[in-house]
């Protein structure tokens, strides 16, 4: 893919806060997570296809000329590459146009813009025979654009960029029918509608494929696996297959159904114990723990009544105020439940 060049001049600002407070003054830098790229172009669908694998776009407004204004934010901590198509909804005179950036250092597809730039008017090309020998819809040449700002930092190898011709992947025509892959329903030209194909990217990888959408960031390091323009935490339609992943029975187009990956991956068995004997006197004596310990073994100045024999007499003696407050909350058999379970206890002693 050849370069065409245009110098045009970039504006660049950052934004500083100053302000007071008592006894002096501060300023505080005002850390902006997004930088704006404004311009104008002729009527245009404006993409960001980042490194993270996020994805922005935009279109221009109408004004009734031939500069319609954009304006689209980008992190401004992540390299990103630009791309910008002219009748995007026409399918005979679409006409995709990869952006380049010069700076006075250097020049690529993929940068970073760590404060907002104006790019100024950008012709683009309106009619593909201007532009597109090949008839792909994809113009042949880089449209770079020169830039005076220091602040944008040029990355000189694209990850975005497999083939490393300029263009990124998404728009690159895999099976070179003259249909983008972002266009093409068959992107590696296998007769296999994507939807359906568990190996739509043409890498001979089915359903543990590292990049679904290939478009060279691994599943891992991608916020948008399926390259739909949804980021995976709000994408509702994870393989991109037309079907709510809520009413998707093959979440992952793997072709295995989800009940089946979801009981394989299934490698811990609980066992329940059949047999539990319940012993009444232990229930009913567990109020006596708040006082004498668990079992009955004191960790305090109360006594330990573990292995006490008396129980039933020593309740209701009148230096045992709590013990015979409590005592008449139970039946004389259920006391008598309590005492043969404390007989039954190791004391501490």
């Amino acid at each position: 893919m050849k370069t065409t060049s245009l110098k045009l001049s970039a504006l660049a600002s950052a934004l500083l806060l100053a302000g007071c407070g008592g006894g002096g003054s501060s300023s505080t830098d005002i850390a902006n997570t997004t930088s704006k790229i404004t311009g104008t172009v002729p009527g245009t669908l404006i993409e960001a296809f980042c490194e993270d694998g996020s994805y922005y776009q935009v279109k221009s407004t109408e004004n009734d000329t031939d500069k319609h204004p954009f304006e689209i934010e980008v992190p401004n901590t992540l390299s990103c590459s630009l791309v910008m198509t002219t009748n995007e909804n026409n399918e005979t005179t679409r006409v995709i146009t990869q952006i380049g950036i010069i700076t006075p250092d250097a020049n690529g597809t993929l940068f970073t813009a760590a404060s907002d730039i104006d790019l100024g008017h950008i012709p683009l090309a309106m009619d593909p025979s201007d532009s597109d020998a090949d008839g792909d819809h994809v113009s042949d040449d880089i449209l770079n654009i020169q830039v005076a700002d220091t602040s944008i930092v040029i990355e000189l190898e694209n990850p975005l960029d497999d083939d490393d011709d300029g263009l990124v992947n998404v728009y690159e025509d895999d099976d070179n029918d003259n249909i983008s892959n972002y266009y093409d329903d068959d992107d590696d030209g296998d007769g296999e509608d994507d939807s359906q194909d568990y190996d739509n990217d043409g890498d001979e990888i089915d359903g543990n494929d590292n990049d679904l959408d290939g478009d060279g960031i691994d599943n891992d390091d991608d916020v948008d696996d399926d390259n739909d323009g949804e980021r995976d935490d709000e994408d509702s339609d994870d393989d991109n297959d037309g079907l709510d992943d809520y009413l998707d029975s093959d979440d992952d187009n793997d072709g295995i159904d989800d009940d089946e990956e979801d009981s394989s991956n299934t490698t811990t068995n609980i066992i329940l114990p059949t047999n539990y004997t319940v012993n009444a006197g232990r229930l009913l004596g567990s109020q006596c723990a708040q006082c004498h310990g668990t079992n009955g073994v004191s960790s305090n100045e109360w006594d330990s009544i573990a292995g006490e024999d008396n129980l039933a007499d020593e309740i209701f003696e009148d230096d045992e105020p709590i013990m015979s407050a409590q005592a008449h909350g139970y039946t004389s058999e259920e006391i008598v439940l309590i005492g043969n379970w404390l007989k039954t206890l190791n004391t501490n002693d």
